[in-house]
């Protein structure tokens, strides 16, 4: 079993939803085969979301928050391919790359509905808008589906801190390397060269003849968190959950199915079942609307200078939905023109911690650019003295004035200083 679970809803939230899922999955590894392990899958996956429903419930601090789910169970013969979300699953068979996951992200519709490419996608403002993932929603399943394997595959199982920074090309260039590590420093390194705005996790594996090797692998927040200690209420069909309480719930059963002995509703009631009940309903739907969107950041221009925002990017009859929440020093011209283009687009991170990276990240090219103009500038050309010139004076009037001097030889003149070298055109 190799699954890659990356959080979201802020750094806490997001590792509470991951683990949980990760707990879930594990506790479902055993023998199974083909359909079955599609099935234990879909199955350990639906405990996940139900469960990160009820911690939704007991705390709605962490409302929001959700995971995506990608990778692969093996039977020896096939493997049964589980995906939600933004994370990615490749096979490289014969030095070709094939993606095998589909991106549930609404980049992904345009990229195929034909209106953006895949390397428009990588730079969309929206790229980190994700339309399915495992956050306590029932609608929202998995893609299931069983893919064929061989000897000499080799398969990636990423986050999009890797996929949704580096062209699928890239990756493969760096895949059909024989060295594991040597192709997982270099998938890093380009992550980190395109930003690296987000957590990079990556799982690669070889397939080859024979038994598995090596040990049973946890890592991350999946590892680090106790959920134990976090819930309190168990439940027999998985591992325990926090289920709220009421006070009283024999009172809240009564109160909830109670009729009104007989009486027919006044014309007052009728009126708020009617009018305030749905403005209510559509109130609340834009209160959660909002809050959730509250949970999104981006960095962006404010005033020439670059800036983070809490929010998202768009308006709503004229009104923004997002507002300055720290504004850096950083002058949006003295960014090279492509970062200057990217922050015009606005940036979209994950989380406040990634969107203050941004900033600083952002601070030092700008800054290094300064620096390279500065030095270009002070390599001016050497200016061309002017030759001397002798005077003479007119007999009469002791008016000087320039006479040539038969005698002597013009100056040479020096030659121009060449110009600088062009700073890179981004500079």
């Amino acid at each position: 079993m190799l699954m890659v679970a990356d959080g979201m809803g802020g750094a806490a939230a997001g590792d509470l939803a991951s683990a949980v899922a990760i707990a879930e999955l594990a506790a479902t590894d055993a023998d199974f085969t083909g359909q079955d392990m599609l099935a234990i899958a879909a199955g350990a996956l639906e405990r996940a979301n139900a469960r990160i429903a009820d911690l939704v419930e007991a705390e709605p601090a962490v409302d929001g928050m959700g995971t995506t789910v990608c990778g692969v169970l093996f039977d020896g013969e096939r493997l049964a391919l589980v995906n939600i979300g933004d994370s990615r699953g490749y096979r490289l068979r014969a030095g070709a790359l094939e993606r095998l996951t589909r991106d549930h992200s609404w980049v992904q519709t345009l990229v195929d509905d034909g209106r953006i490419t895949e390397e428009e996608a990588l730079v969309h403002p929206h790229r980190s808008l994700i339309l399915k993932v495992l956050n306590g929603q029932a609608n929202h399943r998995p893609d299931l589906s069983l893919i064929d394997v061989e000897v000499g595959d080799r398969l990636l199982i990423c986050s999009d801190g890797l996929c949704g920074l580096v062209t699928d090309a890239a990756i493969a260039a760096a895949l059909i390397q024989d060295d594991p590590q040597q192709v997982l420093t270099d998938l890093i390194a380009m992550a980190h060269a395109e930003g690296g705005v987000d957590n990079i996790t990556i799982i690669l594996a070889d397939v080859v003849e024979g038994p598995p090797s090596g040990d049973v692998v946890i890592m991350g927040a999946a590892d680090d968190l106790d959920l134990n200690l976090i819930d309190t209420e168990p439940r027999e069909d998985t591992i325990p959950i926090a289920v709220p309480k009421a006070a009283d719930p024999e009172g809240v059963e009564r109160v909830r199915y109670s009729p009104l002995a007989g009486r027919r509703p006044s014309t007052w009631v009728k009126v708020v079942l009617a009018v305030v009940l749905p403005v209510l309903a559509i109130a609340g739907g834009l209160a959660g609307w909002y809050s959730y969107i509250q949970t999104k950041f981006y960095v962006g221009p404010s005033n020439d200078v670059v800036a983070v925002f809490q929010g998202v990017p768009d308006q709503v009859i004229g009104l923004p939905l997002s507002r300055v929440i720290e504004a850096d020093r950083t002058q949006l011209i003295d960014l090279p023109l492509f970062y200057q283009e990217q922050v015009r687009s606005t940036i979209v991170v994950p989380d406040l911690t990634a969107a203050r990276n941004t900033l600083a990240e952002l601070h030092t090219i700008s800054q290094l650019c300064i620096r390279q103009r500065e030095a270009r500038s002070t390599m001016t050309a050497t200016p061309t003295p002017t030759a001397p010139t002798s005077p003479s004076v007119t007999p009469g009037n002791g008016t000087e004035s320039p006479s040539p001097n038969p005698n002597s030889s013009p100056s040479p003149t020096p030659p121009i200083e060449s110009a600088p070298p062009e700073a890179p055109r981004d500079c």
